[in-house]
């Protein structure tokens, strides 16, 4: 067989987020992301670059305040929390067979595991974090790892995740050397089983995690005999359904409680697609563990956006959010146990 040159595949674009509170406390920010995908197919696989880049977020700011709020904010940060551009991803998928391949190299986990139509882009749809992704789930940054993906049927499929505990933004340094670095008392694998089914209109992903890491009791406070040496693990399930212009989605996950602060989650999103944009609503709920030192109250979210497109490249999309008990630095700021935020993403994509 003779094999074909096939261009590289160029895309990417730039979000400017401005955001509003109802606090005085919370500082209106405004928050700026740029990405730049490159692709380039090869004979039995493809190379993946993936170039990332981030403004420094606001200290007072309410990307910086309230975790939940901007998922795009602060995601290329140096070790003194200052904007900057980074090679977020830099691997090679080798393609064994049409049914099976292997991905290894810098990846992000999110990308592999637990994904869904609407409730993981932040750059068109929600921008709360925990309507892009699934909070209880011990996921690592930008990091060293793989994944073994096998088509079993046209419908069905299941992937193997493996990779260090420890990605770009989870060392200290944040920088490159630290990903090799893998001695260290607190760093171990994070593993992953995941398996799929989707049709047309349908699909179901279910899976389990290991983060073997060393984490401590979150009651070791009250306990004579100190836990240190303690690993993370959960499940999760995530399902969508697709009728006409309308698209429903549900997101369930747990985690140990006895290590993890959020111990169980819950999300339901749906968006309706019309030719003047889409328009999606959606609802989160975390669950906290009891083992907490202070007992939390379950963080509820709800963001409600309007995609709409202003041409080829253009996109604007005005959104509103309310938090009930946010998870936010309560040692430094004060606030109401309700949040509500006006929102306005500016995104040019090409």
């Amino acid at each position: 067989m003779v094999y074909s040159f096939q261009p590289t595949s160029i895309e990417g674009g730039i979000n400017v987020i401005q955001q509003y509170a109802n606090q005085a406390v919370l500082k209106a920010n405004t928050t700026v992301s740029a990405d730049l995908t490159l692709l380039q197919p090869t004979q039995n696989g493809a190379f993946t670059l993936h170039i990332e880049a981030s403004s420094t977020p606001s200290k007072n700011g309410i990307s910086t305040l309230i975790q939940d709020s901007n998922a795009d904010a602060g995601s290329s940060l140096n070790n003194k929390e200052q904007g900057r551009i980074q090679v977020s991803e830099l691997n090679y998928r080798h393609d064994i067979n049409s049914q099976l391949n292997i991905t290894l190299g810098l990846v992000d986990a999110t990308s592999f595991l637990d994904g869904s139509e609407i409730m993981n882009d932040e750059n068109h749809n929600f921008i709360s974090a925990s309507l892009v992704n699934n909070p209880v789930i011990d996921f690592p940054d930008y990091v060293l790892g793989s994944a073994i993906d096998w088509q079993i049927t046209q419908e069905i499929s299941t992937r193997l995740f493996v990779s260090s505990t420890h990605g770009i933004a989870d060392n200290n340094s944040r920088n490159y050397a630290s990903l090799f670095e893998m001695n260290e008392d607190n760093k171990g694998l994070f593993s992953a089983i995941e398996f799929q089914y989707k049709s047309d209109n349908f699909f179901i992903n279910t899976g389990a995690w290991l983060h073997n890491g060393k984490h401590e009791a979150l009651d070791n406070y009250q306990n004579l005999i100190q836990k240190n040496n303690l690993s993370n693990y959960g499940g999760y399930l995530t399902s969508g359904y697709l009728y006409k212009d309308h698209q429903l989605e549900a997101r369930f996950g747990i985690a140990n409680p006895e290590v993890s602060s959020a111990a169980q989650f819950f999300s339901i999103a749906y968006q309706l697609n019309t030719v003047n944009g889409n328009i999606g609503i959606g609802y989160t709920e975390t669950l906290f563990s009891e083992r907490l030192p202070i007992a939390q109250q379950p963080a509820q979210t709800v963001e409600t956006y309007w995609n709409v497109p202003i041409n080829q490249n253009w996109h604007i999309t005005p959104s509103l959010q309310w938090f009930k008990h946010p998870v936010y630095d309560a040692e430094n700021i004060q606030i109401d146990s309700s949040v509500f935020t006006a929102n306005v993403r500016l995104r040019y994509e090409f």
